[in-house]
């Protein structure tokens, strides 16, 4: 409801819409204030008062000559009310509230001291919870895509295509922890007082300081690491089988069979990792293999319609090659034709 000041200085008016919905304008003056402390006004001019009690206007525009010790009480009642403060005894003989108006800037000055202790009390609780709580961050890439990722200690990792990274935007504490599934080339920032910890669904590979490849897709039952350069310490989900592989050696964790098992062998690493170069290598793959191989690499889908064709294998090399051209050889080495289908590459 607006106010309305009157005419005559220290005498404000107050328009009020009564509940018959006919306003009533009343003079906010000495009388019918002392009126409303001692209770003798009625229930509408009780309203009109209280609303100007409760606006602004009362600090600027409280009737003079007004008896301001008989209505401290009163006032100091619902603004300690308001603003949930213990109630206080009655000023000592003597003691002169000289104007109404310090009780509104007291409030004022609570108000304000109030708002900023819970401001500093929810602020330093957010800031307490955000040093407490890590925040992590997550990469993926899609078929036909491969990312560069620099981590927070300067660990480079190379995605895949189809590979998901989860790690902190802060290694706190004494360990170096994430998630991963896909594959990826990792070339870990040393840090002997920080181990390396890479965790996926099957596995689990610690290491100080090296590079590996590692393949873990969601799709195959066999997790493969490959070690360049360093040692690591991999294995299975439940720690009972364990390796230690140093540079070319390769670690399988599978669980294709009833019984897990792990086993290691000496390989040619950087045939492993050459995929992060944009070179394509087939050693030995059957043609089904391929297939899924190629449509993680250009985000096509492949489809074989001769059975016996599955089975068959082959190997090439190629240099950022176009799906063309990977194709054309195949199909010459292994004797099959093809046709494409919008995405699609029907082998036949």
């Amino acid at each position: 409801m607006k106010t309305d000041l009157g005419k005559i200085p220290g005498y404000p008016a107050l328009r009020y819409m009564g509940n018959q919905g006919s306003p009533i304008l009343m003079k906010i003056n000495k009388e019918n204030i002392e009126r409303y402390h001692q209770g003798r006004c009625s229930l509408e001019e009780q309203r009109i008062v209280q609303q100007w009690l409760d606006s602004e206007e009362a600090e600027m525009s409280f009737p003079e000559n007004s008896d301001l010790n008989a209505i401290g009480d009163r006032g100091w009642k619902r603004i300690s009310g308001r603003y949930h403060i213990d109630a206080q005894p009655k000023p000592a003989a003597g003691f002169k509230l000289r104007n109404y108006r310090m009780i509104w800037q007291l409030a004022a000055c609570i108000a304000l001291l109030l708002g900023g202790a819970t401001f500093y009390y929810l602020n330093t609780d957010w800031k307490n919870s955000q040093h407490n709580t890590f925040a992590y961050k997550e990469i993926k890439t899609l078929k036909g895509q491969k990312l560069s990722v620099t981590l927070p200690d300067g660990t480079i990792v190379w995605l895949n295509s189809e590979s998901v990274l989860r790690f902190p935007e802060n290694f706190k504490g004494q360990l170096r922890e994430l998630e991963f599934s896909g594959e990826a080339y990792f070339s870990v920032a040393k840090d002997a007082s920080k181990p390396f910890i890479i965790s996926t669904e099957k596995t689990k590979i610690q290491v100080l300081g090296t590079k590996f490849n590692l393949r873990a897709m969601a799709t195959e039952t066999a997790t493969t690491v490959v070690v360049e350069e360093g040692k690591i310490r991999f294995s299975g989900d439940s720690n009972q089988l364990q390796l230690m592989l140093t540079a070319n050696k390769r670690g399988v964790f599978e669980t294709k069979g009833a019984i897990p098992s792990m086993q290691t062998d000496e390989v040619y690493a950087p045939k492993y990792m050459a995929w992060k170069n944009g070179e394509l290598l087939m050693d030995n793959l059957t043609i089904e293999e391929v297939a899924e191989m190629l449509e993680r690499w250009y985000n096509v889908k492949i489809k074989i319609n001769r059975p016996a064709l599955s089975g068959e294998r082959y190997t090439g090399s190629f240099k950022n090659p176009s799906l063309q051209k990977v194709l054309e050889s195949m199909s010459f080495a292994v004797k099959f034709s093809y046709k494409q289908n919008g995405q699609t590459f029907i082998l036949y």
